[in-house]
């Protein structure tokens, strides 16, 4: 299978940053068949592709099947069929426009008119409803395929992807061949078991996560003959005049035509925070990033303040929001690490096993046995190399870790991602909504040349008095909010910036409701492009006050004399303007949203032009979007698990920089950011380097986070994605392991993440690592203590073979101790509890094997004592009873069940003996199980039935005291090696060697930097 790099780029060894663009069938000269990620079940994909696909060089013709998830592509003979991909690829990330998505795709520096005349409508009157069904029948509904969620049947075929069940399966397949049916219904017994566990547990996550989220706007208000009506969202066509408000979610993309005051939040799309003020002046630059597109509303946007009148000029996928979809369908979604080392290890099990059954074979051959008696023995052989156990202590191990972070609020979709987490060695943060809640707040207000923390005063329970009281009541009268009382409290509707003043000055005692009632408005000016500061005149007994709040510079030009905090008034120097001037300065260079507010009282009661003149300042208000909960401690406790933080936004740089300063993004240290500007003159190598050293990068587009997220996995390095827009869905996609926040995620980004954050704050990342880092060390010691049990059967059949014994074991034996000394202490080992320090045991960089290559000689070695002990207390028995009595099998069989068993005691620990009181934690749950199984297995030496079904026989005193002996000793060997320090070298001592810090290197970093300024200073 090939699959194609991104163009301009070298191909990726991984194809977790790879398109989901696959050659299928290429043998025909100037015809191929490629599979397309995110065309099965896309109508909309189909048709951008069939459109856009015809641009591409040398392409004829282009025929896809969305019921198939493939395209037939004929071209030139001599054409590259790399090139045509890469054009394929670039058209699904958006960066290609297909020749009908927008004839005109520069929107924003068309005017008015032109496009009126262009989409022939009437400004006023809109379209006609007979052109407006002509048009829906060529443009097709105004809807985005929506990411449908996993259904039942593809949870449960998922259960049976990996290797290792296969495996199984392959081996109930041979039992069944060889007329070993009982065995074959043991095997599939032990699958379907393993997948009803993974099917629970994935299905009640996913129903979990579907009930978390509504829909979204179903209705648009738009200008049909005149007249404004009430439209269905699907029914908005190109050329629709439509109108928005304050709350409507703008339904379509559109150039706006008519704006007052009208101001948008685009943070879905774009990342910023701040709403967006709009106008409807024409943009002559056309290279101009879509948060700075003035004079466009797009789809999903929110309206906060304002309103306006636009002609739609996109619907569907192709909009703003659409391409974003379609970036996310065209991103494939990597391999978890235990995906790719459990194929791996599976690889190697299945070359043992090819060996161990030639071996035999050979012995048999040369012995001059039957095929059906090698063909048993053979099989003997598969069933001890498949380790049955490990998809259900997998499973198990995952399902205890996924039921352990639901107590706490984290929703893992798939059981492998709580694995991946583990991995992770770079957390990408979106910030608006993410880091921060995406609502702004007030944070301070200074009043002369004191500064008053508005937390400080909430907590304080007093009433403001003063200046303050003065400052926050003519804010609450210089402001639109509406108060609305319901059940669950006070509703206020506003913009979120008028919104959250009068929630301050609620918050701080003052009553907005009577305070309004005692002044009464008349009049109120808005804030405009002439004049960017509010203005309201309020009735009063002694004649008129005038409330302002606006741009600082723009009010305190119109002031004359300012309140100190002691409530004296006095003239405004130059000396005191100019310290006005640097305290707004220093609020805004800690991306705070800065106001000025004065007011006038005047005994005139009608309103004139020098109302807003000769003002007295009262001071300034900063507002920022406030961080989550926990966020600086999140940082320190991630930083502390050698996990490298990066913030990426949509906002402004010195906004990234107050922002990380402030949650901690590197430690207090001070911040590398990178700019969009700079992303676009790099090249993927010194992007790369940028990555890795960066801790927040600024202004990015949702195609620039998803290439920034696969630089850091060029790089090596696991990524964590954590976002909760449209904006963010690429990314998460492409990520290792996608995080999005549950309560206020959009349902793009919950649809797509891995894991969800059911709460307010990120507090859950920090455990889900932890869970993550424990369940791996946990299903590490499963697996090595499945690898060395399972070995051990290998070489003791292999060596009894090799003495003239016809079956050491019979496959029935063999699947027995795979069932009682397997699957069970495995999941004992699964339940062990986490380390206290395990969130500083970090993996080493780039991913590492769950079972290292210089661990396997170890592991045979602690097989061939288990082996050898139950072969020397076997031989015991055949030189009383004969190599192929049923009591000299039993003695072998019992022998190896109870060293298998109490290894996994050894297993809990590679150094810690248990001679060693105190070493680790208890883990009661292992100590019952051992406990049951050495109970059923001394209760089957006495059951006829299961006697007969095993092939053993009764034995005597003599024989039981060899035959514990034989499973004991291997056990104190074990233990008292470790006790001696012969062990291996401890996980934690590795993993720290292993793992260095990211970023690694100061000096990386001045040469990406010092390329770039090569690269932009080139010619």
């Amino acid at each position: 299978m090939h699959t194609f790099a991104e163009p301009g780029k070298s191909k990726a060894p991984s194809t977790s940053i790879s398109l989901s663009i696959v050659p299928i069938h290429t043998s025909v000269p100037g015809r191929a068949r490629l599979k397309i990620g995110g065309l099965q079940g896309s109508s909309a994909v189909k048709d951008l592709l069939e459109r856009g696909g015809r641009a591409a060089p040398g392409v004829s013709r282009i025929t896809g099947s969305d019921l198939t998830g493939t395209v037939l592509v004929e071209f030139e003979a001599a054409s590259d069929l790399d090139a045509i991909v890469e054009h394929l690829a670039a058209l699904l990330r958006g960066e290609i426009v297909a020749p009908s998505d927008a004839p005109h795709p520069e929107w924003h520096t068309l005017s008015p008119g032109r496009l009126i005349s262009m989409f022939e409508v009437s400004a006023d009157g809109g379209l006609s409803r007979a052109n407006a069904r002509q048009r829906l029948a060529s443009s097709g509904p105004n809807l985005l395929d929506s990411i449908q969620p996993r259904s039942s049947a593809t949870i449960l075929a998922g259960q049976f992807e990996s290797l290792p069940v296969a495996m199984l399966l392959g081996a109930a397949a041979v039992s069944i061949l060889t007329g070993g049916v009982l065995e074959a219904a043991a095997i599939l017994a032990v699958v379907g078991l393993n997948a009803v566990i993974g099917y629970q547990t994935e299905s009640r996550a996913e129903r979990t996560i579907q009930g978390l989220g509504g829909g979204g706007p179903r209705t648009a208000q738009v200008i049909r003959e005149g007249v404004a009506t009430t439209t269905p969202v699907q029914q908005v066509v190109p050329g629709d005049i439509i109108s928005v408000q304050r709350g409507d979610v703008v339904p379509a993309d559109a150039r706006l035509i008519n704006a007052q005051a009208l101001s948008v939040s685009e943070a879905m799309l774009t990342g910023e925070s701040a709403p967006i003020a709009k106008n409807i002046r024409t943009i002559r630059k056309s290279k101009v990033p879509l948060g700075a597109r003035s004079n466009m509303i797009y789809r999903g946007a929110i309206v906060t303040g304002g309103s306006g009148r636009a002609i739609v000029v996109a619907t569907g996928s192709v909009t703003q929001a659409g391409r974003i979809q379609r970036l996310v369908g065209a991103t494939l979604t990597p391999e978890t690490p235990i995906q790719r080392e459990l194929t791996n290890l599976g690889r190697r099990l299945g070359w043992l096993t090819l060996g161990a059954c030639a071996f035999i074979v050979l012995v048999g051959g040369l012995r001059g046995l039957g095929l059906l008696q090698m063909a048993r023995s053979a099989l003997s052989v598969a069933v001890a190399a498949v380790p049955e156990g490990l998809p259900m202590v997998a499973t198990t191990t995952f399902a205890l870790g996924v039921e352990r972070l639901r107590r706490e609020g984290v929703l893992i979709r798939k059981l492998e991602a709580i694995e991946t987490l583990a991995a992770v060695r770079v957390a990408c943060f979106d910030k608006t909504g993410t880091l921060t809640f995406g609502r702004i707040s007030v944070e301070t207000i200074r009043i002369g040349d004191k500064a008053y923390r508005i937390n400080d005063v909430r907590r304080s329970g007093t009433d403001p008095e003063g200046p303050l009281r003065s400052l926050l009541e003519t804010c609450c009268l210089c402001d639109d909010t509406e108060i609305v009382g319901t059940d669950k409290g006070l509703r206020l509707n506003g913009s979120p910036t008028e919104s959250c003043l009068i929630e301050a000055a609620l918050d701080s005692g003052v009553d907005v409701a009577s305070l309004r009632g005692r002044f009464a408005r008349i009049s109120v000016q808005q804030r405009s492009e002439a004049s960017r500061l509010m203005a309201t005149r309020h009735v009063t007994e002694d004649g008129m006050l005038i409330a302002i709040k606006g741009s600082p510079d723009e009010v305190l030009r119109r002031c004359g004399a300012e309140i100190l905090p002691d409530g004296i008034q006095r003239e405004l120097t130059p000396d005191r303007r100019a310290a006005i001037e640097k305290a707004n300065l220093a609020m805004a260079s800690r991306a705070l949203r800065v106001l000025g507010v004065a007011r006038k009282q005047t005994k005139s009661s009608k309103p004139s032009a020098e109302d807003t003149r000769n003002l007295v300042w009262l001071g300034l208000v900063g507002m920022a979007d406030r961080l989550r909960p926990g966020v600086s401690r999140l940082m320190g406790r991630l930083h502390e698990a050698s996990v490298h933080t990066i913030m990426l936004t949509g906002d402004q740089k010195a906004t990234a920089a107050a922002v990380g300063e402030r949650v901690g993004l590197n430690g207090g240290g001070r911040l590398a950011i990178v700019d969009s500007t700079e992303i676009e003159g790099m090249s993927s190598e010194e992007l790369v380097l940028s990555a890795r050293h960066a801790q927040a990068f600024s202004r990015v587009s949702p195609s620039q986070k998803l290439q920034i997220v696969r630089s850091l996995q060029e790089a090596g390095a696991r990524v964590a994605m954590i976002g909760d827009g449209v904006n963010d869905g690429p990314a998460l996609k492409a990520a290792d392991v996608g995080i999005a926040i549950g309560q206020d995620s959009m349902s793009a980004a919950r649809e797509i993440a891995d894991v969800i954050i059911d709460a307010d704050g990120l507090g859950g990342l920090a455990p889900a690592i932890e869970t993550g880092r424990t369940t791996r060390r946990n299903i590490r010691k499963a697996l090595r203590y499945l690898i060395s049990t399972n070995l051990s059967e290998i070489l003791l059949v292999l060596a009894g073979t090799s003495i003239g014994m016809r079956a050491p074991f019979t496959p029935m034996q063999l699947l027995w101790i795979n069932l009682i000394s397997d699957v069970l202490p495995g999941i004992g080992l699964a339940m062990e509890p986490p380390e206290p320090d395990i969130l500083r045991q970090a993996p080493k960089e780039g991913g590492s094997e769950i079972l290292k290559g210089r661990e396997l000689g170890s592991l045979t070695a602690q097989a061939a004592i288990m082996g050898g002990a139950a072969m020397t207390a076997g031989l015991f028995g055949a030189s009383r009873y004969g190599l192929d009595s049923p009591r000299t099998r039993t003695m072998t069989f019992g022998s190896l069940v109870v060293a298998q068993l109490l290894h996994a005691f050894t297993s809990r620990s590679d150094t810690e003996s248990i001679f060693e009181p105190g070493s680790r934690p208890p883990n009661h749950a292992l100590s019952w199980i051992i406990g049951g199984s050495m109970a059923v297995q001394t209760a089957g030496l006495f059951l006829p039935f299961v006697r007969r079904l095993l092939g053993i026989a009764p034995i005597s005193g003599m024989d039981a005291v060899v035959t514990l002996a034989g499973g004991t000793l291997p056990f104190l060997a074990m233990e008292w090696m470790k006790s001696r320090g012969d062990g291996h070298e401890s996980d934690l001592v590795w993993a720290r060697r292993a793992a260095p810090d990211v970023p690694r290197d100061k000096a990386m970093l001045a040469e990406a930097r010092r390329l770039q300024s090569t690269s932009r200073d080139a010619p």
